[in-house]
């Protein structure tokens, strides 16, 4: 096995690598645990690897078992696990960040999980932004939590702070800041 560079080139590579295993691969368990030891296989890195991309994560997007021998994505998911989330009550408005070129569509289809299990929201209008420019110039839009919940909606928060939610209708969204 070969260590990678510290440089933030490698590092991002391995963490796109890692976060495909976690999230979209036929590896995790049916509660998206991988054994460290497969993971250091699959990507071709040590232990010592893994531990910086789960540990310095700026987005929070890994965890290890409690006894460090197994590691898991907290959301992103497009296959079938259970992360153990419980519906939980989320302040009463969150953002989703979206790029321009997608807002005609959302606003007409509202927005979907598409590939993945939950659409994401956030609490801030800044994460929503830094979300929305990864796809272009950045959009950002509100949702109305409370009609929502009126509606039957169920919410989960992954340990990062990030809000998981099913499709959200049009009616529920509007939009409070372009880049």
């Amino acid at each position: 096995m070969k260590l990678f560079s510290s440089d933030i080139g490698h590092l991002t590579y391995h963490s796109k690598r890692l976060a495909y295993l976690l999230r979209h691969s036929k590896l995790p368990n049916h509660k998206g645990w991988i054994k460290v030891d497969v993971v250091q296989n699959e990507l071709g890195v040590l232990l010592l690897d893994i531990q910086k991309i789960v540990y310095e994560d700026t987005k929070g997007r890994f965890e290890f078992s409690e006894d460090k021998s197994s590691v898991r994505a907290l959301y992103g998911h497009s296959i079938d696990v259970n992360l153990g989330l419980e519906p939980t009550i989320p302040p009463p408005v969150l953002y989703h960040g979206t790029a321009e070129k997608y807002i005609d569509s959302i606003m007409k289809e509202g927005l979907r999980p598409r590939k993945r299990n939950f659409v994401h929201l956030s609490e801030t209008i800044d994460v929503a932004k830094q979300v929305g420019t990864r796809h272009g110039s950045p959009v950002v839009l509100s949702i109305d939590i409370e009609a929502m919940i009126s509606a039957g909606y169920k919410f989960y928060k992954a340990q990062n702070g990030i809000w998981l939610t099913g499709d959200i209708l049009p009616k529920f969204l509007k939009v409070v800041c372009y880049e």
